[in-house]
């Protein structure tokens, strides 16, 4: 039985925008789809509703039937705790709220959540029906709001408060590779400040490209929902 491959970006805002765009199409002219991690504030400072360009550049993606994934209200810079690691129900409801309200406003309605680094508290997963999410990603897999149906996958992150180290790219590379070749769904996710670095994204498409040599057959995040 063959497993999935699920590729993902995060922080894309001004300053990696351009970065992720081309990793985006290196991976489309592979035919390895890419999920977009999207939040209406990152670090505090940068306002998705103010940086029109990044806007218009995330609008044109969904409507190119491309996922779009809410990572947060405000994703915060690494270092940080993650912010929806530990919030309970109402807590929780109450940045939902605040986040799919903002990013209604200006045209984005994801029904997918991944929480910043993955980190999902239970109150967050209670609360996420509420606002018709149907599927949730946490560092340990994929939760189907709407069956309850739970799909274990290990996510294997560059940056995002993980390692990006020339080490840690090989363990992801490795990974990658034997993870798909035992037939598991293969979740891979970097940050969109790492892919700055050109090494760094090398390493990247070549973790994704050894997932769909060994098996996985690339798709994005809507197909567990």
């Amino acid at each position: 039985m063959r497993g999935h491959l699920l590729v993902s970006i995060s922080s894309i805002f001004d300053q990696t925008q351009p970065a992720v765009a081309d990793m985006v199409a290196s991976l489309d002219g592979q035919n390895i789809p890419v999920s977009l991690l999207v939040a209406p504030h990152i670090d505090g400072n940068w306002h998705l509703a103010k940086d029109r360009a990044t806007r218009d550049w995330l609008l044109a993606q969904q409507n190119a039937d491309r996922a779009l994934i809410l990572n947060g209200f405000d994703q915060a810079v690494q270092g940080r705790r993650a912010e929806f690691a530990t919030l309970s129900r109402h807590e929780a409801a109450l940045r939902l709220k605040g986040s799919t309200r903002q990013m209604g406003q200006i045209g984005f309605r994801p029904e997918i959540f991944a929480p910043p680094r993955w980190q999902l508290s239970e109150g967050t997963l209670q609360a996420l029906p509420e606002f018709g999410f149907q599927l949730a990603a946490s560092t340990t897999g994929l939760h189907n709001l709407r069956s309850g149906e739970f799909h274990q996958s290990r996510n294997l992150s560059v940056g995002e408060g993980f390692g990006q180290a020339k080490w840690w790219r090989r363990n992801v590379i490795r990974a990658a590779e034997r993870g798909a070749a035992k037939g598991n769904s293969i979740r891979l996710s970097i940050s969109g400040r790492n892919l700055l670095n050109e090494k760094v994204a090398e390493d990247f498409l070549r973790a994704a490209n050894a997932a769909v040599k060994a098996g996985a057959l690339p798709t994005d995040y809507r197909h567990f929902s």
